[in-house]
């Protein structure tokens, strides 16, 4: 009993589907069968019986139909397997049970009944529905079984697409995450990317300001001879205020340079041009004939239709220049603005 249990609480071992075909199949052997029309055999006590004989042998028959279909269904092997099932199928539940249905009834009314069925037509009329029957039964099966697959996959189906609908949306949700992080991280790395060009160009032009403060120091520390009077003396650059050219310096290759006390002097030196060679970051060529100091700069402005250099020293002198070189020496003052610091209030 217990390994009938599962039989019983499926579908194949529903008791009122099997009392339902066992008493349509006794109806049929009832009632089809006899040389009387239904509706005078129907009152019949004799015909009663035989109904309800009948739909007792059916049942007994067709719960083994049911349940070796269900064993059938639920194998592993034969289950998937349907070229070596339904064969093993026709010949258990069509010529095996047949044969022992035919046995077993011949003996039933042999010893109840004292008939004798093997001298009668009951295999022509009677047995013949009963294989109907029985084979109805596996039909009925068959076709429930397949209805029940259908349904199963249309259901499995319908879940699936439930399922694969909601991970789509899901995929769908990571992907507009995903671009957006994307999007979010590219903004930062071009954020970063340009941070990097701008620190590398800061640091190229702080190394360009460096190596000019380098050499304006060296500059600034560098000694020379002037000859003022009779007397050479060493002068540093940051006490000149300027070299200049006077009439006749050329024919004589010297020099003339004013220092910021007022005194002037002479310098050995062929030009100018080879003074501004050696000392390029502190002196500005006002003129043809002058080269003032940075340092030495206090001050330049306009003053009229002038353009006034106003010297540091005991006397401020100031130096009318062009309107090119004024121009050029406010560029030079923007330059050494971005490179020296700020003093802080």
């Amino acid at each position: 009993m217990i390994a009938l249990k599962p039989f019983f609480r499926s579908w194949y071992g529903n008791m009122w589907i099997i009392l339902l075909f066992a008493g349509i199949s006794s109806c049929f052997i009832t009632f089809y069968t006899t040389y009387e029309s239904f509706f005078s055999s129907i009152t019949m006590k004799k015909h009663g019986m035989i109904f309800l004989f009948s739909w007792v042998l059916m049942l007994l028959a067709i719960t083994p139909v049911a349940y070796v279909v269900y064993k059938l269904d639920t194998s592993t092997h034969l289950g998937q397997n349907d070229k070596l099932r339904y064969p093993i199928q026709f010949v258990t539940l069509v010529l095996l049970l047949g044969a022992i249905a035919l046995r077993v009834v011949y003996k039933i009314y042999l010893a109840l009944f004292g008939v004798d069925l093997q001298k009668r037509d009951y295999f022509e009329r009677d047995f013949v529905v009963v294989m109907f029957c029985l084979i109805m039964v596996q039909f009925y099966y068959a076709f429930r079984r397949e209805r029940k697959i259908n349904n199963y996959r249309k259901k499995r189906g319908r879940v699936m697409q439930k399922w694969l609908l909601q991970k789509d949306e899901q995929i769908k949700a990571q992907e507009i995450k995903s671009n957006e992080l994307l999007m979010h991280y590219e903004h930062e790395l071009a954020e970063l990317k340009s941070r990097k060009q701008r620190l590398r160009a800061n640091h190229d032009r702080l190394s360009s300001h460096e190596s000019r403060l380098k050499a304006c120091l060296k500059e600034a520390t560098q000694q020379f001879e002037v000859m003022i009077g009779a007397v050479n003396e060493s002068v540093r650059i940051p006490q000149v205020a300027y070299f200049h050219l006077k009439e006749g310096s050329a024919k004589s290759k010297l020099v003339d340079v004013r220092l910021l006390d007022g005194r002037e002097g002479t310098v050995d030196m062929d030009s100018l041009a080879k003074i501004e060679k050696m000392w390029p970051n502190l002196f500005f060529r006002a003129g043809r004939g002058m080269l003032i100091q940075h340092m030495a700069i206090k001050d330049q402005y306009r003053e009229e239709n002038d353009y006034i250099v106003e010297l540091f020293g005991e006397s401020n002198e100031r130096l009318k220049v062009s309107g090119e070189a004024y121009d050029r020496l406010l560029e030079i003052n923007r330059e050494w603005m971005q490179i020296l610091p700020r003093d802080k209030d």
